[in-house]
């Protein structure tokens, strides 16, 4: 679990034997290529490079033509079903992808090039025919043939497209002129002008400062209007015709194509990525040099794969930070199936650094508790429940993981329903009648009543109840906080960072905790700061045991001004070695030379304020864990009103109105959890600074590859 060790490995072999190389690597579970700063590349990696982005460019192309999705939307998958769609390419060499793009995927990419070709040209013929009718229409109801106007002695004849707006003032242009216009549209009118010949220019300059085009019938047409409108009718539903037919030959060619064309776009793209990663193999004239990085349990596996080569190995410690590999070692996450699904949770906030713990394990834990509290009810959890199930049912890649944080968060749901006895709004025992029967109490009497119910009145949230869910939500974050400040002292210490575990680390876990006890304080005295240091009144440090355990508070007391003297003492103790830390580590030569008295304002500021300020907006945050409990459970007592419809009304309308809250609440509370984790927990302990593992392209674990598996027929 966590991030894997991680090992530098180099591949000295001479340049003819690089296609063998790309042939291993591709066989290989886990490769991080690593790029060394050359400008110097592999002549046959370039040319393979070239020529598969070449095919990777048109396939592109072709797709986005066409529109075909090469990944199935959510949408679809949940309709119909995940269908596994990849291919298999047998290959005897790692030359062979190249062959196969140019020999098998060039005659399914030119006939769709030269289709598409077609059917562009076809376009664009109907568009200039288009644009030609509407004038031509309109001409085609005077007798006028152009032909013979421009032949006029006395008169210069000039038909004009121009802005509709425009006509009136380029008619009060013309004095002596015969002018009319007809209109082609709202934005755009035909015009025609009549002048001496010896005012032709003047038509001209009147024109262009209008910007008006001159109309024109094409010369491969007749000019009478009326024979050129009925010829390119007849020539438009020719085309049109024929653009159908066209289309429909392309869709039926997309049919029997479709796998194919995914599949050589990924092989196109495995290959030129492939390429791009290694290209650059060193300065060496005779001699390539192939860098990268393995999980370090895998170096025998590597080791039979590359036998007749050089490999030189370099082992990179997680935790020295002064080995220069360790800034450039990728990360591969290495999680169990059922907390995996978490991951993405984690990867919000970026891959953790090389050596850096992974919370993705913890997560597991705590994002389904905090979804299942803020979503808590029995019917609602059983329905993200099922859908969690049925998104694991359709087998889609992409959704198993969404699939099973569902159904891990609809099961606690269904936990905090069963706590509160509520099930859909309703009390759980009237949805469950068996189990007055079966002397179910815990369901006829929940541990917590929530919602308070009287006969003619609308239901309402139990004060109390949200009162001690308040206090479980504070009790919550102070452990997932605590977690974090624990999991900060871990990975200094991991890293030997001990200076600044000594001067910051500790102190503000210190801090934390002194300030916890002093809240508690603060509570025990019912919110009188003035008791704080007098009050002999005892305080139960863990307050939620009050209800719930009665008999172990008496061992979890202690006086108040007891408590709040100790809070305090640890408070400033730990205030002080912050304050102070930084300075002594400047005396001592163990940090770079700075002012003294800047860093210890600096660490007040920061200590003083930042962290015991921090801390209690942190902790108060996470009472939205009751808070969005209560607001569940508020829509749900609105949506219950529908009961009072008519019942062929109501059942419609119940239903609806769950589906509603279901979706709504559902994304608000995920939405809230995620800040929890990232902005308050993260916080503490976590950067997500890290660079992810990329495994080589083709490799048999590359699951970026959906439509095409390389398999090869041999083994060195």
């Amino acid at each position: 679990m966590g991030v894997s060790k991680i090992t530098k490995v180099s591949v000295i072999l001479p340049r003819s034997h690089v296609p063998n190389a790309m042939e291993q690597l591709s066989k290989f579970d886990y490769f991080h290529a690593a790029q060394p700063d050359s400008s110097t590349y592999d002549e046959l990696l370039a040319d393979y490079s070239k020529r598969s982005f070449k095919f990777y460019v048109r396939i592109s192309d072709i797709i986005k033509e066409l529109e075909l999705n090469l990944n199935p939307g959510v949408m679809d998958v949940l309709k119909s079903g995940y269908k596994d769609s990849s291919q298999t390419i047998d290959l005897e060499r790692w030359p062979d992808l190249m062959n196969k793009l140019e020999e098998n995927a060039s005659s399914i990419v030119d006939t769709f090039e030269n289709k598409l070709k077609e059917l562009h040209s076809l376009e664009d013929e109907i568009s200039t025919n288009e644009a030609n009718l509407e004038a031509i229409k309109l001409l085609s109801n005077y007798s006028i043939d152009l032909d013979k106007i421009t032949k006029y002695n006395l008169f210069s004849v000039n038909l004009s497209i121009c802005n509709t707006k425009d006509v009136p003032e380029i008619e009060r242009s013309f004095n002596n002129a015969i002018f009319t216009s007809s209109s082609l549209s709202s934005e755009k009118s035909l015009i025609l002008v009549a002048v001496q010949k010896s005012d032709s220019d003047n038509i001209d300059k009147v024109l262009r400062l209008y910007e008006s085009e001159t109309f024109s019938i094409p010369e491969d047409l007749p000019q009478n209007p009326t024979e050129a409108n009925n010829l390119i009718q007849k020539s438009l539903k020719e085309q049109l015709n024929n653009i159908q037919s066209l289309k429909s030959e392309i869709n039926s060619l997309c049919k029997q194509n479709e796998s194919d064309i995914f599949s050589y776009f990924e092989l196109s793209k495995t290959l030129y990525d492939s390429c791009e990663l290694i290209k650059r193999t060193g300065e060496l004239k005779y001699f390539a040099v192939i860098n990268g990085f393995i999980p370090t349990n895998l170096k025998s596996s590597f080791d039979n794969l590359f036998t007749s080569w050089i490999v030189i190995y370099e082992d990179v410690d997680k935790y020295d930070h002064h080995d220069s590999n360790h800034k450039d070692a990728p990360i591969l996450m290495n999680n169990l199936p059922i907390t995996k699904s978490f991951k993405s949770v984690t990867l919000n906030q970026g891959s953790p650094r090389y050596g850096e713990f992974d919370p993705t394990s913890l997560i597991a834990l705590s994002f389904p508790i905090f979804y299942g509290m803020m979503f808590g009810d029995v019917g609602h959890g059983l329905v993200l429940l099922l859908f969690g199930l049925f998104l694991l049912y359709r087998k889609a890649p992409f959704l198993k993981s969404w699939g099973q944080m569902f159904s891990i968060s609809g099961i606690v749901a269904i936990f905090f329903g069963v706590l509160i006895g509520e099930a859909f709004g309703i009390e759980l025992h009237k949805v469950i009648p068996i189990a007055s029967i079966a002397h179910l109490d815990f369901i006829e009497h929940p541990i917590i009543h929530f919602i308070h119910r009287s006969e003619g009145h609308l239901a309402s949230i139990e004060i109390s109840a949200l009162r001690t869910f308040l206090k479980i939500s504070v009790l919550m974050g102070i452990v997932h906080l605590t977690a974090g400040n624990l999991l900060s002292i871990y990975n200094t210490i991991k890293n030997r960072e001990y200076d600044e575990l000594a001067i910051e680390t500790i102190p503000v876990f210190v801090m934390f905790v002194g300030f916890v006890f002093l809240m508690f304080s603060f509570i025990g005295t019912e919110f009188k700061i003035d008791q704080l240091f007098t009050s002999q009144r005892e305080a139960p440090l863990f307050f939620i045991t009050e209800r719930f355990l009665p008999g172990l508070t008496t061992y979890l007391t202690i006086p108040i001004a007891t408590l709040s003297l100790y809070s305090t003492a640890a408070l400033l103790a730990g205030l002080f070695v912050m304050v102070i830390g930084k300075p002594i580590l400047i005396i001592t030569g163990r940090a770079p030379k700075e002012s003294i008295a800047m860093s210890m304002l600096v660490h007040l500021i920061d200590g003083g304020i930042e962290k015991i300020a921090g801390s209690l907006s942190n902790i108060l945050s996470y009472t939205r864990l009751a808070v969005l409990l209560t607001v569940h459970s508020s829509l749900l007592i609105v949506v219950n009103l529908a009961l009072d419809l008519p019942l062929f009304a109501a059942i419609p309308m119940f239903i609806l109105l769950n589906l509603i809250v279901i979706l709504l609440e559902g994304m608000i509370v995920y939405i809230q959890n995620l800040r929890l984790h990232l902005y308050e927990w993260f916080s503490k302990f976590y950067s997500g600074s890290g660079s992810e593992f990329k495994v080589f392209p083709g490799s048999p674990n590359n699951s970026t590859n959906s439509h095409v598996k390389l398999r090869w027929k041999h083994a060195n």
